[in-house]
């Protein structure tokens, strides 16, 4: 596994750091950076207390401890003064944050210059760079993007016209009214039939006539459909057959029959048998 490549910051990545006015330092966020300015340059060196601002540690001196604040601690050279209120990014000079950012800039020039030394790889666009020049964007005139959309109507036109051709040549193929589909069919308009196969109907009444005999008969309507589809006549003869099959009488269940119990003596019943049975006699 080779080395990782590292990732440098853009310059406008650099541009949306926050930092800090006293000390030229940056941050992620703005968050590190108030908690950097209460803790390096708003701090009361007699109790600890952090404020927000240098003129809030300037009353809180003065106030609490009585003495009067100078300048602020931490501080670079000719930023020390009270005289500007700074709270995070808020407050400072325009000319402090021109002069910062034109810092960046510099400083990010000469580190990239100094990675290609470094590396030897020599700047994108000069001689012997792997990358090579950055290509120009073509910008098109008003007439040039009108006759390349000129072009493009007539093409899409073209396919329009080829789609309806291929379309309806199609259709005339599929329709059993063409010329060349009767020819293929022998002039006769029927298909050939094969011997011991079922008869082929060929016209329109005969699948219909067909299909209302199988029907009769009792056939599955999804079974006549698809032999219609397909062109071939049902076989009626086996319609008589089905209609026979259909009215022929069901068979009578065993429970409908009638059940009578037979004795072998005729002049005592089961009852007056069981009854002289010991198990079955009453206790006098």
């Amino acid at each position: 596994m080779g080395k990782k490549r590292r990732n440098y910051p853009s310059l406008e990545e650099l541009m949306d750091r926050a930092w800090c006015y006293y000390c030229e330092r940056d941050f992620e966020d703005l968050k590190l950076l108030i908690s950097h300015q209460k803790a390096k340059h708003f701090k009361c060196e007699r109790c600890g207390r952090r404020l927000n601002t240098a003129g809030g540690l300037s009353v809180h001196m003065n106030q609490v401890h009585k003495e009067t604040l100078t300048q602020v601690e931490n501080a670079l050279e000719g930023r020390e003064g009270l005289d500007v209120e700074i709270f995070g990014m808020e407050g400072i000079p325009g000319d402090a944050l021109m002069q910062h950012n034109q810092q960046i800039v510099e400083d990010f020039h000469k580190k990239q210059a100094d990675r290609q030394a470094a590396t030897g790889n020599p700047p994108p666009g000069q001689q012997g760079s792997q990358r090579g020049p950055l290509k120009k964007i073509k910008l098109e005139t008003a007439e040039e993007l009108k006759t390349r959309l000129a072009a493009w109507r007539l093409q899409a036109q073209a396919r329009q016209q080829v789609a309806a051709a291929d379309t309806e040549k199609t259709q005339q193929l599929r329709s059993p009214h063409d010329g060349r589909y009767h020819q293929y069919l022998g002039g006769s308009g029927g298909l050939p039939q094969r011997p011991g196969a079922p008869p082929v109907a060929s016209t329109l009444d005969d699948l219909v006539s067909g299909a209302s005999h199988v029907v009769a008969g009792g056939d599955d309507i999804d079974r006549v459909i698809r032999m219609a589809e397909a062109g071939i006549r049902p076989n009626t003869q086996a319609a008589p057959v089905a209609a026979a099959a259909t009215t022929a009488p069901e068979k009578s269940s065993k429970k409908d029959k009638s059940t009578r119990m037979v004795y072998q003596d005729g002049d005592f019943s089961l009852e007056e048998k069981i009854s002289q049975m010991a198990r079955y006699a009453v206790a006098v």
